[in-house]
């Protein structure tokens, strides 16, 4: 099972994200307390690419991907940003009190692996893996 949606880079479509997250979901067995958890790591990671890799412009795109395999589901988020690096996606050791990193701490904290792929010379693909059960 594969589903792939696109949505525009605009902060209005991460409603539309977290339903598609949702109803997806719901084909996987996930207690509702993880499908909340994956909903709102999903919306991080799409927010961030929105706010940093798009820079709040509603003229980029991204592309979610949700498949699974035995055991686990796979969370890819696309989009067509300037490439980044494992180190930007790296949460803070800081005291979280502070601005900024909330959500990779979130993000890495609910999925099994986080996994950046550079695509293509232009663009990023990210993997969130979220075992069943």
């Amino acid at each position: 099972m594969s589903n792939i949606k696109t949505f525009s880079s605009c902060t209005s479509e991460l409603k539309n994200i977290r339903g598609f997250v949702v109803d997806a979901c719901r084909e996987f067995p996930f207690s509702e307390d993880k499908v909340n958890e994956i909903v709102l790591a999903v919306d991080e990671a799409c927010a961030n690419v929105i706010r940093h890799g798009y820079h709040m412009s509603s003229k980029g795109c991204l592309e979610v991907e949700i498949s699974s395999g035995d055991d686990h589901a796979l969370f890819v988020i696309k989009d067509v940003c300037s490439q980044i690096t494992g180190k930007q996606l790296t949460p803070p050791e800081n005291d979280l009190c502070e601005p900024g990193g909330l959500g990779l701490c979130l993000i890495y904290h609910v999925a099994e692996t986080v996994r950046l792929i550079p695509h293509n010379g232009k663009g990023n693909w990210l993997e969130l893996m979220m075992k069943f059960g």
